[in-house]
């Protein structure tokens, strides 16, 4: 049967499937199984031609030829480099034979070839072309075979956006510490850009974004994987905040912003860094982040032969580190931020902190972008009575806190490894650096 329109647009993926588990042939996941081979009509020609110049040939021996050309490993080897697995070969082998058998007429080049095998004057091996004919013609796919791995090939990610390739991109790396002014560069950009979008590592810093966006006179748009907003309902707008996963790769922008960018290392969302960085139509290309990431995307813009202009920061506030532990819930004070890494810390917490008399403001991962961030405005607020905040890793992306002290209640947080499995470890070093310089915002009541 032929696949018809469905075998057009599917192939290049199956035979690139297909080429990658040949080792694995005869497995019940191998894919060749999905190639059904095409029936061939036997010939039944009045004049037969083949036996005319070489003599009829007897059914037994025809057999015995074509056993003896199955079974030979030089003919395995030759089908195997020409595209023919171990279940392929077998299916083709069963077709030519059945051909072979039915046609009361065989091709004379046939003929002649397994009647010179059976007198001895010709080798098992001449068979082989009419045999790898009979074969393209039953599996189509044979006779692409290059052409398809070439296309399906997936081994030079740049390659996969030939949009981005097209145009001149300018990568601009903004590196530095937490609350250096990074970003802030990088959206002045966005904001003044004919057309921009802006990827985070979280929904509630894309909010953020699309929130500031408007205020400063500039329409945008909200992309997460929950929701979409739309500053004009009638049209959409050419500026676009969304999450890092849900970044379009197909529009043009003038300006697009990659925040976080050292999450290019993450081993469970790194791929969505990696696709922005090489995949976004941008003019121009801001990437924020630390400066322990700069090898890095300078080797993958290499790959794109594409430059990359760092400029560099330095943080705006002091920042200490305390001699002493906390000890107590005692010994809190306004200003103060305790990070938990599950939600079990942050409810005993909150509650022990509320136990003394303090209204406490809570942020991470499940709750409601709307949520957090009216948390975060309560936090920040100098005349709402909530001066302590109780919150995630999560505040370590980006999200603009008046905080005067990180307190970490635990150092231990719980990460899914490559099996998909749960497991406890330490947060690294440059997570806790993240997260501690979150203290001391530049702007902020709190500026030590």
């Amino acid at each position: 049967r032929v696949l018809g329109e469905v075998w057009k647009t599917r192939l290049p993926v199956v035979c690139s499937a297909r080429r990658f588990s040949r080792r694995g042939a005869g497995r019940k996941d191998d894919i060749s199984h999905l190639f059904i081979p095409v029936p061939i009509k036997a010939r039944q020609d009045e004049i037969n031609v083949g036996e005319e110049m070489a003599g009829p040939l007897k059914k037994e021996d025809i057999i015995r030829t074509l056993n003896r050309f199955y079974a030979n490993e030089c003919v395995k080897e030759l089908a195997k480099e020409n595209g023919l697995d171990n279940y392929l070969y077998q299916q083709s082998f069963i077709s030519f034979r059945k051909f072979c058998l039915d046609s009361e007429s065989l091709p004379v080049e046939l003929h002649i070839i397994i009647s010179d095998i059976i007198q001895g004057a010709g080798h098992i091996h001449d068979m082989y072309p009419s045999f790898m004919k009979h074969a393209q013609k039953i599996f189509p796919h044979l006779v692409c075979m290059d052409d398809l791995y070439k296309i399906s090939d997936l081994t030079n990610p740049p390659n996969w956006y030939s949009e981005a390739r097209a145009l001149n991109r300018k990568i601009i790396f903004h590196a530095g510490p937490t609350n250096s002014g990074k970003t802030y560069h990088a959206m002045e950009q966005f904001l003044n850009a004919e057309s921009g979008i802006y990827c985070g590592p979280l929904k509630l810093l894309a909010t953020e974004v699309f929130n500031k966006s408007n205020e400063r006179g500039t329409p945008c748009d909200l992309v997460t994987g929950e929701e979409r907003k739309f500053s004009n309902a009638d049209l959409t707008a050419k500026h676009v905040a969304c999450t890092v996963e849900m970044a379009s790769l197909s529009n043009p922008y003038d300006v697009a912003i990659i925040d976080e960018i050292q999450m290019i290392r993450d081993p469970m969302r790194g791929w969505a860094w990696t696709q922005a960085l090489l995949g976004l139509c941008a003019k121009e290309v801001h990437v924020c982040g630390e400066a322990s990431a700069i090898g890095l995307v300078t080797e993958l813009a290499g790959a794109t032969a594409e430059e990359v202009e760092v400029r560099r920061y330095k943080r705006l506030t002091e920042l200490t580190i305390e001699s002493y532990a906390l000890q107590s819930f005692d010994n809190i004070h306004p200003g103060d931020c305790i990070v938990c890494f599950s939600k079990r810390d942050i409810h005993y917490v909150t509650r022990e902190i509320e136990r003394r008399g303090h209204e406490v403001a809570v942020i991470y991962g499940g709750l409601p972008p709307g949520t957090k961030l009216a948390q975060a405005f309560k936090f920040n607020d100098p005349n709402h009575p909530c001066k302590i905040l109780v919150a995630t890793d999560a505040i370590g992306m980006g999200l603009n806190l008046s905080i005067r002290r990180i307190i970490f209640y635990s150092l231990i947080r719980p990460s899914i490894n490559e099996k998909g499995e749960k497991e406890m470890e330490t947060i690294s070093v440059s997570s806790a650096l993240q997260i501690a310089g979150r203290a001391g915002r530049y702007g902020t009541q709190w500026e030590h």
